[in-house]
């Protein structure tokens, strides 16, 4: 299970960039997907990241639910980056993250290794709030090494 969690989220995030995709949505609906998709990965992460610090009652299960829900959700991101998506105006993704598509999606897949990772131990019985800090700020720094690289603010 293991193994399947971290290749269903790291290969598929961002794996499949534009093969196909821009002849599926236009460019400007991609956007709007793709900014919603990071709205659904915000608020999830954000009752994680909430449990971890202690502002939120721990609840191991309610960690897992919201893992897996990132899980089934990060790799729909694959469809929504392609060329054309560069030139939208209300895109805030940084015109670096295309000249360095290579590292861009390395952190994807760094994220991704996370999630997988944190999916499994969610999982697992005796999964507390000492176990979680490391991987839930594992999958929080993935986010965030994109977002310094690659987000305008």
């Amino acid at each position: 299970m293991f193994k399947k969690a971290i290749a269903l989220v790291a290969l598929t995030f961002l794996g499949s960039t534009g093969v196909q995709s821009a002849d599926l949505f236009k460019a400007e609906d991609a956007v709007k997907y793709r900014q919603a998709i990071y709205q659904v990965f915000s608020a999830q992460a954000g009752v994680m990241g909430g449990m971890v610090q202690g502002k939120i009652p721990f609840d191991a299960a309610e960690i897992n639910k919201r893992a897996n829900n990132l899980g089934k959700i990060a790799p729909m991101l694959g469809d929504t980056y392609f060329p054309a998506t560069r030139d939208v105006k209300e895109s805030k993704l940084k015109a670096a993250a295309w000249s360095n598509m290579e590292d861009f999606q390395s952190k994807g897949q760094t994220f991704g290794k996370a999630l997988g990772e944190l999916i499994e131990a969610s999982g697992k019985p005796g999964f507390d709030a000492k176990s979680a800090r490391p991987l839930v700020g594992a999958v929080l720094q993935g986010c965030k090494g994109c977002h310094d690289d690659y987000r305008a603010k």
